[in-house]
């Protein structure tokens, strides 16, 4: 589950913030500073500490909770405080029922004055024993309560443990380190346990963005009962703030640009500034292969590939420019993981069988790197594979054609070719159900972000660490500015006297090998 200042996803059944009864208190609103994000999800927490989860998802004892925030200093600072420490909210006493309940801004406007600080989430007699990492800053390590449940606080910057179970997992803010996803997942397995993670949608890393991708498929798929769930909480809505401050906030963030505005007051990602290519649009680019002679690229096409070698992650990007140059269609990909030269030639000549390339297109960056152990280069390992198979490009023969090193030439080309025209087109195109890596790169390609005294800024040189392999395949067949070039004519069958005139030769003495011998023969 994801929850944002806006934003909450969640994993098995429904979740349902409806007024259960906690401490002797009704909870029927939650508040902080923002959207209500945190306190919702550490009121989650705590329920299932206490065993008083109204709907059951967690085990009355011995359970485990996990709850992961940026560093140490918000461990301090939010986790520990919301869990154990009184003030998370307010509560007021109830005219009819003469109960405490949560103080409600809108319906007890007039009563302000009769608020107090609600006690801990989790009472001081659950408490049994406390660890500390640094008990003066409130770094706190491990909790034990009186029924068998652990809490246990990590902070993201470092690495996430492993070999353990847990029931519930809560991520509050962004992470330093997204390789916690996973890993708590796996964590989860066991115990069928729930992730829980409320955050402003931040765009530091893919984690929360997969994430974010994941549940908005599955509710426009209509799952019944989804993996993964997402829910929005806006600080507009939030009636907990006054009216004067929501407008001062307002004011604050809109100075710091439009992108501050939507992710603090509307929960949205605020990824157009920072994507390399934010025109990208698969409703836009994507052709339908019914457009296409029986769904394929015709042969007269002029094709072409830029291909980024590497171990780790190999990639090609196939493209191809029909006659009238009305675009240029990316029609393929190869995309191997724990690649060699010899690897890539056998999946390399599976994809372009029976098919006429005009050029090969190479990273020279990575195709230069020479091997330590053999010393030899990827760019003559991989030509030498192309000859092994007689794969050649018309123009580039078995060597490939180095790629631009200029990075900004190369990016402004590739925005320009996805630019759309006043008449809907583009010049860039990508074939339906073709290039599922590149679409996933495209959609995370981000600019580098460089940290200053005045605060981060957004430069226009891509980030080129992660997974971009594709996208630098394409900026490379982009900038080579792919034009239509006739390709020969495919000879037909060999006519009949061919044969006959190899086999005549060959009676006669004639080997074939275009020389004449003027000496004696040998019988």
């Amino acid at each position: 589950m994801y929850i944002t200042s806006c934003t909450y996803l969640g994993r098995g059944p429904v979740w349902d913030f409806s007024v259960p009864r906690y401490h002797n208190y009704l909870i029927d609103g939650v508040a902080n500073h923002n959207s209500g994000k945190s306190l919702s999800t550490f009121v989650e927490d705590a329920r299932a500490l206490t065993g008083t989860d109204p709907f059951g998802k967690y085990p009355k004892e011995g359970g485990n909770l996990v709850v992961i925030g940026r560093n140490w200093p918000h461990i301090g600072l939010v986790a520990y405080p919301m869990l154990f420490k009184a003030g998370a909210f307010r509560i007021i006493k109830d005219l009819e029922t003469g109960e405490w309940r949560a103080f409600r801004p809108v319906q007890d406007a007039d009563r302000r004055a009769e608020t107090k600080p609600a006690p801990p989430l989790v009472p001081p007699r659950l408490v049994e024993d406390v660890s500390w990492v640094l008990k003066n800053a409130g770094y706190c390590q491990r909790v034990v309560l009186t029924n068998g449940w652990t809490v246990n606080f990590f902070s993201s910057e470092g690495e996430p443990p492993q070999g353990f179970q847990a029931d519930l997992v809560h991520i509050d803010e962004d992470i330093s380190n997204p390789s916690w996803v996973g890993e708590m997942q796996a964590r989860l397995a066991d115990r069928k346990g729930r992730l829980v993670w409320s955050a402003m949608p931040h765009s530091k890393n893919d984690a929360l963005l997969g994430l974010c991708e994941r549940a908005d498929k599955e509710a426009e798929e209509g799952k019944e009962n989804p993996q993964i769930k997402k829910f929005v909480l806006r600080f507009l809505d939030n009636d907990h703030i006054d009216r004067e401050e929501k407008e001062k906030n307002i004011a604050r963030w809109s100075a710091l640009g439009v992108d501050e505005l939507r992710m603090r007051a509307e929960g949205e990602f605020t990824q157009d500034s920072i994507l390399m290519y934010p025109s990208f649009n698969t409703m836009v680019h994507t052709l339908p292969r019914s457009e296409l002679p029986d769904g394929i690229v015709p042969p007269e096409w002029t094709r072409y590939v830029s291909i980024d070698p590497g171990h780790t992650v190999m990639a090609c990007v196939f493209a191809a420019v029909p006659p009238d140059e009305r675009f240029i269609l990316v029609y393929d990909e190869l995309y191997l993981r724990n690649a060699n030269a010899l690897i890539w030639g056998e999946a390399f000549a599976a994809k372009c069988e029976g098919q006429h390339f005009y050029a090969f297109i190479m990273d020279m960056h990575g195709g230069t790197l020479r091997d330590l152990g053999s010393g030899r280069l990827p760019c003559d390992l991989y030509s030498e594979q192309l000859r092994e198979r007689n794969i050649r490009a018309q123009m580039s023969g078995f060597q490939f054609v180095p790629g631009s090193d200029d990075i900004q030439a190369r990016t402004a080309l590739v925005r320009q070719m996805l630019h759309i025209r006043g008449d809907g087109s583009t010049q860039l195109k990508f074939l339906e159900n073709a290039v599922p890596e590149l679409y996933r790169e495209l959609r995370r390609y981000k600019k580098k972000v460089v940290q200053s005294n005045n605060g981060p800024f957004v430069t226009d040189m891509p980030n080129t660490r992660g997974e971009v392999h594709s996208c630098q395949c394409l900026e490379y067949l982009c900038a080579y500015e792919p034009q239509y070039h006739q390709p020969p004519a495919r000879p037909g069958p060999e006519p009949w006297y061919v044969k006959w005139r190899a086999e005549r030769l060959k009676r006669q003495g004639d080997d074939g090998k275009g020389y004449v011998c003027l000496g004696p023969t040998k019988k």
